[in-house]
C-alpha cells in the first residue's frame, strides 16, 4: 500500500491548537515526529510513561505497554501513551510539545479533505 492509499487521521494537540496527519499504522508519537512536531518521550516502548497524553475526543488502538507506565485509573481518565497509541479516527489530545510551533495544521498528504491552514474544531 502506498503512502497516498493509507488512511490518515487528523490529530489536534491542545492547548497549542496545532494539528497533524497521522497514519493508522503509526503511533501518535511517530506521526507527530514525521510531521516535524515533537511530543515529550523517552523510551518509545511503553515502559516509562513520559509520552502520556489525554484523549479528549476520538478513538485509538492501544498496543501492549508496561502497567508501571500507565495505570488502569489513568486509562479510565482517558490517558494513553503516545508511543503505543494508533489512531482509529480523528482525535483531539491534550499534550505539550517540545519547542515552539506555529498554530497550524502540519499536513503530510497532497490531497487534504480538510483545511490545511487551521486546526480541527
Amino acid at each position: 500500500m502506498t503512502t497516498e492509499e493509507q488512511n490518515y487521521f487528523r490529530v489536534e494537540i491542545r492547548p497549542s491548537m496545532v494539528s497533524f496527519d497521522c497514519r493508522e499504522d503509526e503511533t501518535l508519537l511517530e506521526g507527530a515526529g514525521h510531521s516535524g512536531l515533537h511530543l515529550f518521550s523517552n523510551c518509545q516502548k511503553g515502559e516509562c510513561g513520559t509520552c502520556k497524553v489525554r484523549i479528549k475526543k476520538g478513538q485509538i488502538k492501544l498496543a501492549p505497554f508496561m502497567m508501571s507506565a500507565l495505570s488502569m485509573s489513568e486509562i479510565d481518565a482517558d490517558y494513553t501513551l503516545a508511543c503505543r497509541s494508533y489512531p482509529r479516527s480523528d482525535i483531539v489530545i491534550v499534550a505539550e510539545l517540545v519547542g515552539r510551533v506555529d498554530m497550524q495544521h502540519y499536513s503530510r498528504t497532497k490531497k487534504s479533505k480538510k483545511k490545511a491552514s487551521s486546526p480541527a474544531e
